[in-house]
């Protein structure tokens, strides 16, 4: 530690760059440079892009089981329960993950929402949004970012049933950046997604919709852009639409399908987004006679051997990629979880119960509370001048 201090500061800022997030949030402690370079804006998103940029990060196993939980990836040892807002008020859903952090949904708490970063142990509430009234409506969400704002955002779509009530769909977009709700366009045409949490990629939110054409039953991909705010349709793949089970996910960075049917389950990837002939279908796997059809792709194996599937019954199971030979997962001795997740590690503080210095604003006073704010705001301007002066060097 000692010769660490000693090195030159331009020197240092690369070093902990490179850093994962939770032993830079020891390195706070250290000394007050330190707690102020590594706290300031400037270096919580170079650290980010900097953990993007990399082949292989550090990565977390997310998952409930049923209580939100965190292993590695992809041993799946070393369980470690996550503390989060929701462990006492019962079942926390994931919506999504993002960047490290996860969108959360209480339903036992009127659909409390929450933003939650495991790595910094901060959270965010998000502003309570009431339904318009009491008919039922069908919700679905979604979490995700915003490349061109630089904002994450979740979104809640409500459709109402049947075509009552006081409309027929609502967007609201919940904006971190602003914290706030605005309403978005409606929906254009209804649309029913057996899994209500959109999948993102580019910037954009994908549910699978699902309908009867009048003969049978259809699928077609609706997407919702973060920027924009505005709904697309996705065209699918060509292939035979038999008896099956249709899933939206991602794989590698492209938009992925899983086609389920009673014998085989493909595995389709887009691989030019928005471009229908990019359709490729990687993988071509049998079923079980149990019809065991799989959720969604959670990730690659570090060594790439292997594909980590979710299962429609609450297991994990390892598609080995040589002989597509299916086996079961068991994660941290539990034979059944879900909400799994893949997280990388970021140094993101979210301005609620939980940050830096917030329990004690109730103490200050406001004249006091502003000085403060004054002097951290200097603090994070001067250390940002360096970070930039260093990074264009």
């Amino acid at each position: 530690m000692a010769e660490l201090m000693d090195l030159p500061f331009d020197l240092l800022i690369n070093i902990l760059l490179r850093l994962c997030g939770k032993p830079l949030m020891q390195f706070k402690i250290v000394c007050k440079s330190w707690y102020d370079l590594i706290s300031s804006p400037r270096f919580v998103e170079l650290h980010l892009d900097q953990t993007l940029a990399q082949s292989n990060p550090k990565r977390h196993f997310v998952f409930s089981a049923p209580h939100l939980s965190s292993a590695e990836f992809d041993t799946f040892d070393r369980m470690k329960e996550l503390d989060n807002p929701f462990r006492s008020q019962g079942f926390a859903h994931v919506v999504g993950s993002c960047h490290g952090l996860l969108c959360l949904c209480n339903y036992d708490l009127h659909l409390t929402i929450l933003l939650y970063n495991p790595t910094t142990q901060t959270h965010k509430k998000l502003p309570f949004l009431p339904k318009p009234s009491s008919l039922p409506y069908r919700y679905s969400f979604g979490f995700g970012y915003d490349g061109v704002s630089m904002d994450y955002k979740f979104v809640r779509i409500l459709q109402s049933d049947e075509g009552t009530g006081p409309f027929k769909s609502q967007v609201m977009v919940y904006s971190l950046k602003m914290d706030m709700w605005v309403r978005a366009p409606d929906v254009p045409q209804p649309f029913s997604s057996y899994r209500e949490d959109g999948v993102l990629l580019n910037g954009t939110l994908h549910w699978v919709h699902e309908f009867f054409d009048g003969v049978e039953k259809r699928y077609s991909i609706v997407g919702f852009s973060l920027g924009d705010h505005s709904f697309s349709e996705v065209l699918q793949p060509k292939f035979v639409e038999r008896f099956c089970n249709f899933r939206v996910g991602v794989l590698d960075g492209c938009l992925c399908l899983l086609v389920n049917d009673l014998e085989y389950s493909d595995i389709w990837v887009m691989k030019e987004y928005g471009v229908k002939e990019s359709w490729t279908r990687l993988f071509k796997v049998k079923q079980s006679q149990q019809h065991l059809f799989p959720e969604w792709p959670i990730a690659y194996s570090l060594d790439r051997q292997n594909l980590f599937l979710q299962l429609n019954t609450w297991r994990v199971v390892s598609l080995d990629l040589q002989t597509m030979v299916v086996k079961d997962v068991k994660v941290c001795d539990f034979s059944r979880c879900f909400d799994t997740h893949v997280c990388i590690e970021n140094l993101i503080m979210l301005k609620d119960s939980g940050t830096e210095g917030e329990e004690t604003d109730h103490h200050l006073g406001k004249k006091r509370r502003r000085r403060r704010n004054h002097v951290q705001q200097r603090r994070n301007d001067s250390v940002d001048e360096v970070l930039d002066t260093n990074m264009e060097d």
